[in-house]
């Protein structure tokens, strides 16, 4: 009788080992993973997750899938990030400018005037200055699994295109973050954050304010360029939208899972890339075409801007302490 309850037990155990996989869930059951997405389905963000996922679908068919919410059905930008760390819902994509209050370090690779052009930022994700960025996000119950890149932020005014650095001097500016509108102000400009994204469109049309800070593609589609047809790129900042997942259920999904994820996560990263770039290209030849001035802020004038934003970075470096130090070193070095 003891020699069979022995075996029984020592069955039970086999069971368990080979049956039950890494995740949790039952071993040959698919596993179902939920992404929530917000952007407009035209728009590449949307095609790079909608490629990403077709991809870990295709190869993962039998061990993994992941289903798609997209167009903000379950959440928008502002949340995404916070309902992915709590395990509300399995990955989402999440909005760079909106998570740095979760995850302050995230502003090492977008602080202004740090970076000359895209590429520059994209090696900010990566290497030494990447494994930092995935521990500050790790403390939050997050991991990444790519950030999509967009094209670079530039300054729309309904006054005229800046030459110099001086041509900032009592310019109205609208901003949406501290660290945006202290380099305004150090630049001799007055940041102005007291009127809600939704409404900038109007002030700028009423002339309430100068100028605001947009990228090409959303100068487009927001319609900015019908109040403010100036535009001087200066190329101060590009956000990311970073596809994440809860760090929990990261670290419960097999091997060869988060193998496949990754490698179709950079795929998809690389899409993005080219992507910016080419929108960029393709929307300023738009905005030309709809009487809008566009001229490039000359190196060195950029240099002197890049200059009067230095102490800003240091203040975020102080204030955020741990790596950042060594990220802002990494990314000006």
């Amino acid at each position: 009788m003891k020699v069979l309850n022995k075996k029984a037990l020592f069955i039970g155990l086999l069971f368990c080992i080979f049956v039950m996989s890494p995740s949790g869930a039952v071993f040959g059951k698919e596993i179902e993973l939920k992404l929530a997405s917000w952007t407009t389905p035209k728009h590449f963000a949307s095609i790079s997750i909608t490629q990403f996922i077709d991809g870990v679908n295709e190869k993962g068919q039998g061990k993994v899938k992941i289903i798609h919410y997209p167009g903000g059905q379950l959440y928008g930008p502002k949340d995404l990030h916070k309902v992915v760390a709590k395990g509300l819902v399995d990955m989402g994509q999440a909005l760079q400018p909106r998570m740095i209050n979760m995850v302050p370090m995230l502003q090492g690779v977008y602080l202004p005037f740090a970076f000359d052009n895209l590429d520059q930022v994209v090696a900010g994700y990566e290497g030494e200055s990447g494994e930092i960025l995935d521990k500050a996000m790790a403390k939050k119950n997050l991991k990444m699994i790519y950030p999509i890149f967009n094209d670079g932020i530039q300054l729309f005014s309904n006054k005229a295109v800046l030459k110099t650095v001086d041509d900032f001097n009592g310019l109205r500016v609208l901003t949406t973050s501290n660290v945006f509108s202290r380099t305004t102000a150090n630049l001799g400009a007055a940041p102005d954050t007291s009127i809600a994204f939704t409404d900038q469109y109007m002030a700028l049309k009423r002339k309430v304010a100068d100028a605001t800070y947009t990228t090409t593609t959303a100068g487009y589609f927001r319609k900015t360029y019908e109040v403010c047809n100036h535009v001087t790129y200066i190329n101060m900042a590009h956000a990311t939208l970073p596809v994440i997942i809860n760090l929990k259920t990261w670290k419960k999904l097999p091997d060869d899972v988060k193998a496949l994820m990754m490698e179709e996560g950079k795929k998809a990263m690389q899409f993005s890339i080219a992507s910016a770039k080419g929108w960029e290209k393709k929307f300023k030849g738009v905005l030309i075409k709809k009487g809008a001035t566009i001229e490039t802020l000359q190196v060195a004038e950029r240099n002197i801007m890049k200059e009067k934003a230095r102490s800003v970075w240091m203040d975020w470096a102080k204030k955020t302490g741990g790596d950042a130090q060594r990220l802002l070193e990494l990314k000006t070095n």
